[in-house]
């Protein structure tokens, strides 16, 4: 049996768990659309060199 104490350990460990992997994906998020960011600039630069 589980005491109240356990239950509001797990329940924290939980909200714990829960915000970092918002952060990550967060993140994650970040990194993609500045790579993706970079890539449409690129593109864009070789395309003005292209005509």
């Amino acid at each position: 049996m589980t005491n109240s104490s356990d239950k509001e350990f797990e329940q924290q460990k939980s909200e714990t768990q829960k915000s970092s992997l918002q952060n990550q994906v967060e993140d994650n998020y970040d990194e993609n659309s500045k790579a993706a960011a970079e890539r449409i600039a690129d593109n864009a630069e070789d395309a003005k060199g292209n005509n």
